[in-house]
């Protein structure tokens, strides 16, 4: 996931599913045993932050574990180059920073947020006395960590000799279902997606995700409506998608 991100565009979320292959974006609820957002917010404390604050820098040891209860977030690598590779954007009921803060490991990545956000942050102290008096927090943690640990093995097996194409079809449909409205019978994603953020969660420059984007406008899949991509028909946006599996 490599851009470049500068001008308005380090502001990448301007405007503004559960697991599938492939997928960047991260929903870790507790599942039926764990926590609730509610239930997190008495153990910890819910703080609010800006755009664009950088919670945790790669190499710090974490001081709390963090849950989404309102906003983005993105983990990022700056690379020596001056681009940015993208790993995760989490929204609500996402929880990071779980097991660098039990091990006291340090980050492997950066983290900041996309958008104004709230965060339940749970200091390590805290946490430990949770885990001894409510076994559901060790369930929500577990099932964190296990879910990432699955999105990671989906993504590798997903990604292998794709073209950037078939990655961007698998991308949109993603956002489709999960940010997509009904619009003059389409799906508008409404999210504003620059051609820079795509690229960035592509893996790819911002030239070979425009050409790809150039390609499926072409071809009547998709397009752009006051800034915001629409897509035409999920179910073509699919079928174009298996025929670029051959």
């Amino acid at each position: 996931m490599i851009t470049k991100f500068s001008g308005d565009d380090v502001h990448f979320w301007d405007t503004v599913r559960q697991t599938i292959p492939g997928s960047r974006i991260t929903m870790s609820g507790g599942g039926e045993q764990g926590l609730s957002l509610e239930d997190w917010e008495r153990i910890g404390d819910v703080t609010s932050f800006p755009k664009n604050h950088k919670l945790v820098s790669a190499d710090e040891v974490p001081k709390c574990l963090y849950i989404v209860k309102k906003g983005f977030v993105a983990g990022y690598e700056e690379l020596v180059n001056g681009n940015e590779l993208i790993y995760y954007l989490m929204d609500r009921n996402a929880m990071f920073m779980e097991a660098n803060l039990l091990l006291a490991r340090p980050a492997m990545v950066n983290f900041r947020t996309l958008e104004p956000s709230e965060l339940i942050c749970v200091r390590k102290e805290v946490l430990i006395k949770a885990l001894e008096e409510d076994r559901r927090v060790f369930f929500s943690m577990f099932s964190s960590v296990s879910n990432k640990f699955l999105v990671a093995m989906e993504e590798l097996r997903g990604s292998r000799g794709h073209s950037a194409e078939w990655m961007l079809c698998h991308l949109l449909l993603e956002f489709a279902e999960r940010y997509g409205v009904a619009y003059d019978g389409q799906i508008l994603i409404s999210k504003n997606v620059s051609f820079q953020m795509l690229a960035g969660l592509l893996g790819v420059n911002r030239a070979t995700a425009v050409r790809a984007m150039h390609s499926l406008r072409d071809l009547g899949l998709i397009e752009r409506i006051n800034g915001f991509l629409c897509v035409r028909s999920t179910e073509a946006l699919k079928r174009h998608q298996e025929l670029l599996e051959g």
